[in-house]
Protein backbone atom coordinates (compact mmCIF):
# COMPACT_ATOMS: atom_id res chain seq x y z
CA UNK A 1 0.00 0.00 0.00
CA UNK A 2 2.72 2.56 0.78
CA UNK A 3 5.06 1.19 -2.46
CA UNK A 4 1.43 2.26 -4.44
CA UNK A 5 1.32 5.61 -2.77
CA UNK A 6 4.86 6.62 -2.83
CA UNK A 7 4.33 5.54 -6.75
CA UNK A 8 1.42 8.16 -7.02
CA UNK A 9 3.48 10.96 -5.64
CA UNK A 10 6.65 10.47 -7.68
CA UNK A 11 4.41 9.77 -10.45
CA UNK A 12 2.12 13.28 -9.78
CA UNK A 13 5.62 14.87 -9.47
CA UNK A 14 6.88 14.28 -12.55
CA UNK A 15 4.03 15.18 -14.60
CA UNK A 16 3.54 18.78 -12.77
CA UNK A 17 7.73 19.28 -13.49
CA UNK A 18 7.11 17.89 -17.02
CA UNK A 19 4.45 20.32 -17.20
CA UNK A 20 5.82 23.35 -15.79
CA UNK A 21 9.07 22.63 -17.95
CA UNK A 22 7.06 22.34 -21.12
CA UNK A 23 4.69 24.68 -20.41
CA UNK A 24 7.25 27.59 -21.82
CA UNK A 25 7.35 25.84 -24.52
CA UNK A 26 5.26 26.68 -27.73
CA UNK A 27 3.07 24.53 -29.80
CA UNK A 28 0.36 22.02 -29.39
CA UNK A 29 -0.56 21.16 -25.72
CA UNK A 30 -1.50 17.64 -26.51
CA UNK A 31 1.43 15.99 -27.07
CA UNK A 32 2.81 17.38 -23.84
CA UNK A 33 0.03 16.17 -21.48
CA UNK A 34 0.65 12.95 -23.33
CA UNK A 35 4.67 13.31 -22.79
CA UNK A 36 4.25 14.04 -19.54
CA UNK A 37 1.67 11.44 -18.62
CA UNK A 38 3.54 9.02 -19.89
CA UNK A 39 6.71 9.46 -18.18
CA UNK A 40 5.00 10.35 -15.10
CA UNK A 41 3.54 6.44 -15.26
CA UNK A 42 6.73 4.90 -15.79
CA UNK A 43 8.07 6.80 -12.77
CA UNK A 44 5.37 5.45 -10.64
CA UNK A 45 5.97 2.20 -12.05
CA UNK A 46 9.47 1.58 -11.89
CA UNK A 47 10.50 3.54 -8.62
CA UNK A 48 10.46 0.36 -6.96
CA UNK A 49 12.98 -1.32 -9.15
CA UNK A 50 15.78 1.44 -9.52
CA UNK A 51 15.59 1.75 -5.31
CA UNK A 52 16.09 -2.10 -5.62
CA UNK A 53 18.77 -2.09 -7.98
CA UNK A 54 20.65 0.65 -5.66
CA UNK A 55 20.09 -0.93 -2.35
CA UNK A 56 21.26 -3.97 -4.00
CA UNK A 57 24.46 -2.54 -5.18
CA UNK A 58 25.36 -0.90 -2.08
CA UNK A 59 24.86 -4.39 0.04
CA UNK A 60 27.40 -6.06 -2.46
CA UNK A 61 29.85 -3.20 -2.56
CA UNK A 62 29.97 -3.38 1.32
CA UNK A 63 30.05 -6.83 1.56
CA UNK A 64 33.16 -6.76 -0.86
CA UNK A 65 34.95 -4.14 1.72
CA UNK A 66 33.95 -6.22 4.48
CA UNK A 67 35.71 -9.23 2.47
CA UNK A 68 38.69 -7.11 1.81
CA UNK A 69 39.06 -5.88 5.31
CA UNK A 70 38.90 -9.13 6.72
CA UNK A 71 41.16 -10.33 3.89
CA UNK A 72 43.86 -7.55 4.78
CA UNK A 73 43.60 -8.68 8.64
CA UNK A 74 44.05 -11.99 8.01
CA UNK A 75 47.11 -10.98 5.74
CA UNK A 76 49.05 -8.79 8.52
CA UNK A 77 47.88 -11.48 11.27
CA UNK A 78 49.82 -14.07 8.74
CA UNK A 79 52.91 -11.37 8.34
CA UNK A 80 52.70 -10.64 11.71
CA UNK A 81 53.55 -14.74 12.90
CA UNK A 82 56.73 -14.61 10.10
Amino acid sequence: MLQRIIGFILGGLTIWILLSLTDSMSGDSGPKWAFSILIGLLVALLWPWVIGIILVRRAKARRKDEIDQEVAEQLAAQNKNQ
